[in-house]
């Protein structure tokens, strides 16, 4: 211990003694452990958030499978009565609870407020552990039947921001979609229910469905075909989740059995909660991008490391003497290494020190730019014990990687030659594989690889920035309003819809106004399940689960929508006409690849009237903008009333001005109606782009990062050789080598090296552009041209570096260097 505290001292004091040395190494650390430490925030954040439940290593998250539908998502919601079968049947679990979100409007302090409640099942928190901070949770009557709990459980998070933390909260009447509701409790600080992306603001019991539900929530409630719960299930001690994934299994096959239209080839899956804290269909993808980015901060930390051995191996040069006196007197090789490890752990741990308080910099900024999904939500990236402890870790592994080369070349040198008096330095021989050198070739392979993904993620934003959505989006704004948040009858809704159109069209400014139920690449929309007339028995085609929207007759023409074949909605479709629908030109290949499918007729699952298709519109973009083409279905308004429904709205100008005024507008015709997306599309399309220009900008920022550190590296080592070879170079000269002869010897020799940089740099980045192309927007798996731009950067930047110390060898005054 003594040693330690020695070798600390010692340690310090050289510090002190080289503040610019010191400075250098410190900034550098501080930087690579940051930015390691800030994007590990991130990913701890969302991936290993603690959920605030009772032993949640116990809960299992259970999903609907489909076998026909994989590839449009793997794992499913439940339908309420599956999901009930279940709950009975299961006995791999010690209970199981429902819960579905929706959107409900509460009235607080006079106004109208758009909040997401999770309908849950009764033992919900029962079953999660969670005691209410307030009052209480729900009981087992108030979920018995129908109607009989008009009850509420707040959020903490809504309760301090709606009701200022008041105790006097509980026992309070409100009104949540236009009926009387008492508040009984109030959720704990830090539980946000089980979706750590979307928390609910609310929790209600699914006895009270009939009134939150509104529109296909509340129609197909009781559909087994209509997958809309999420279910929980703690496991029962001693009882793996293997054993209840078999269970689930054979439940499925029994429903399946007793109830063979709506669950024909589905089944059930049970997914570690701890997986599906978000959905687990987004998790590979996040997980790619989460791996990628820690990887090419991973490369700026090695970078980093890589200078900092360069400094401590030069500056262990410089003390050869002082090592080998120190030999001389009885100081072993062990003592030596010890002491300079130390030197270099204690410049670590100063650079870390400084690199947390980077981190929380890079935290804050990191969040100001988060998805628009995480707007709301009430996840913090926090530097818990986890950070703590990777921090720590990181910087104890730089400190020993990057100080133990040097110390292993510093702890065995020649005495003889150490201890005489030399004049002048040493003629050396330079080594294509010698450390340095090598070191070289790590830094131009990383700087390449971030390059190279920050290429890639730049070409990936420049093609999704000029993907064509399928609709018109200039001078377009948008209003959303959920008219079963109030329970609007499908009469009252229609005629609220009807004035709301005329009232917008007749405002100055405006060209034209239309609705729709679902806006485009905003929220997913609702699945039906198609089945086409006279494929009822075709494996391949029965009970395909398809996007719809609900739209009126000049939907397509208000959005720029062409037609390719058939017609509009037009006065023809009444309610009493037979149902028609308008579908996209990849849904008319997945349903009618040989024939005209204009007058095809299908029908959704639980419907006995057959709709005829009426005309096949252009492919548009619906969920996101890289998506690959997918089957669409529209069906008119008049046949299909919805209470919820988005205004869109074209201007003869910039839409922003307009927004604020329709908005008045709607609210003169019912001010407790809440009122949400009140953007114009180009906020939406920003956030379809929100995914391309984060991976664009943090991968560039931290790739010009890694070739700035490359190029201080490359200048660093050609710098020391230079100077260690001044007295060959004096020679040279003397002997009539030329001035340009000495800068192109110098320059040869840096660009082998970096040469063999880029050959194994463009090795990993070939490897890697295939694990990450699925990230990307129209970028194939061979981007030549990328590699070819990256590599070039990487060369000039590297002959750059190289040329200014070889610059300065070549003035080199050989009468100076052979005099000394």
């Amino acid at each position: 211990m003594s040693n330690i505290g020695q070798d600390i001292r010692y340690a310090l004091r050289i510090m002190v003694k080289s503040p610019a040395f010191s400075f250098a190494a410190i900034m550098t650390l501080a930087l690579g452990i940051g930015t390691n430490s800030a994007i590990f925030a991130a990913i701890n954040a969302i991936f290993f958030h603690p959920i605030p439940v009772q032993d949640p290593e116990h809960l299992v998250s259970i999903f609907t499978t489909d076998q026909r539908n994989q590839g449009v998502n793997n794992y499913l919601p439940v339908s309420h009565p599956n999901g009930e079968d279940i709950q009975k049947a299961a006995q791999s679990f010690s209970g199981i609870s429902l819960y579905s979100p929706t959107n409900a409007s509460m009235t607080i302090n006079g106004e109208a407020t758009s909040l997401t409640a999770l309908v849950v099942s009764g033992n919900y928190f029962e079953l999660l552990g969670v005691k209410a901070a307030k009052g209480r949770t729900f009981l087992p009557e108030e979920d018995a039947e129908p109607g009989a709990g008009p009850v509420i459980v707040l959020s903490h998070g809504l309760w301090e921001r709606k009701f200022g933390s008041s105790d006097k909260v509980i026992g309070a009447n409100v009104r949540l979609n236009g009926q009387g509701f008492t508040i009984i409790g109030v959720a704990p600080p830090g539980f946000q229910g089980l979706d750590i992306i979307a928390p609910p603001d609310l929790w209600v019991p699914v006895s009270m469905h009939e009134v939150i539900f509104s529109g296909l929530q509340k129609t197909y409630f009781n559909e087994r075909r209509f997958v809309d719960f999420f279910m929980i299930g703690r496991l029962k001690e001693h009882v793996s989740i293997a054993q209840a994934r078999e269970e689930l299994r054979a439940l499925g096959t029994r429903l399946e059995h007793d109830f063979p239209v709506p669950n024909r080839q589905r089944s059930f899956a049970g997914v570690p909660l701890l997986q599906a804290s978000f959905n687990p269909n987004l998790r590979g993808p996040l997980t790619r991008a989460s791996w990628l980015i820690m990887t090419v901060v991973g490369f700026v930390l090695l970078i980093a490391c890589c200078n900092i051995a360069n400094l401590l191996l030069a500056r262990a040069t410089s003390r050869k003497r002082e090592i080998s006196i120190r030999i001389a007197v009885g100081a072993s090789r062990s003592r030596i290494m010890a002491q300079l490890i130390t030197e270099a752990i204690v410049l670590a741990v100063a650079g870390g020190t400084l690199g947390f308080g980077l981190a929380v910099l890079g935290r804050d900024m990191l969040w100001k730019f988060r998805p628009p999904f995480l707007q709301q939500a009430q996840l913090s990236i926090s530097l818990d014990a986890s950070v703590l402890l990777f921090t720590a870790l990181v910087t104890l592994g730089t400190g020993v990687i990057f100080g133990l080369v040097p110390a292993l070349q510093a702890s065995s040198p020649d005495l003889v030659t150490e201890l005489k008096e030399r004049a002048g330095g040493e003629i050396t021989r330079g080594r294509i594989f010698g450390f340095r050198n090598i070191v070289i070739v790590v830094q131009v392979a990383l700087s390449l690889v971030a390059l190279t993904c920050a290429g890639l993620f730049l070409v990936s934003l420049h093609n999704a920035q000029h993907l064509d959505p399928g609709f018109e989006t200039r001078n377009l704004a948008m209003i959303s309003f959920d008219l079963g948040s109030l329970n609007y009858d499908p009469a009252r809704a229609k005629e609220f819809e009807r004035r709301v159109l005329e009232t917008t069209q007749a405002m100055p400014g405006l060209s034209s106004a239309t609705l729709a139920s679902t806006p485009p690449l905003l929220v997913p929309g609702l699945f039906r399940s198609v089945f086409p007339e006279g494929q009822e028995g075709s494996s391949t085609q029965n009970g395909v689960l398809v996007l719809f929207n609900i739209v009126d007759s000049d939907y397509f023409q208000v959005m720029g929508i062409p037609l390719l074949k058939g017609r509009y909605f037009d006065s023809s479709v009444r309610e009493e006409s037979y149902k028609t629908a308008i579908i996209n030109a990849t849904a008319a290949k997945r349903f009618w690849p040989n024939d005209d499918p204009v007058g095809k007729r299908f029908k959704f699952f639980g419907m006995q009237e057959w709709i005829q298709v009426v005309g096949i519109c252009r492919d548009s973009k619906y969920v996101s903008l890289g998506e690959e083409p997918t089957p669409y279905m529209y069906l008119p308004l008049i046949q299909n009333p919805s209470s919820a429904m988005t205004l869109f709205f074209r201007s003869n100008a910039d839409p922003v001005a307009l927004l604020s005024p329709v908005r008045n507008q709607i609210h003169a015709l019912d001010n407790n109606l809440p009122l949400t997306n009140v953007w114009p599309i180009g906020k939406v399309i920003s956030q379809a782009l929100w995914s391309a220009r984060f991976g664009a900008g943090v991968l560039t920022i931290f790739a010009i990062i890694a070739v700035l550190l490359c190029a201080v590296g490359i200048y660093g080592v050609i710098a020391y050789t230079v100077s260690q070879k001044v007295r060959e170079i004096g020679i040279r000269l003397a002997l009539g080598a030329q001035p340009r002869d000495i800068l192109l010897m110098v320059l040869r020799q840096s660009a082998r090296t970096i040469a063999i940089g880029l050959a194994a740099g463009g090795v990993c980045s070939y490897i890697l552009v295939h694990f990450i192309v699925n990230l990307l927007y129209g970028v194939s798996a061979n981007p030549s041209w990328t590699f070819l731009a990256v590599a070039s950067i990487l060369i000039a930047v590297g002959l750059l570096a190289s040329y200014f110390p070889a610059r300065k060898a070549s003035v080199v005054d050989p009468m100076v260097v052979l005099h000394h």
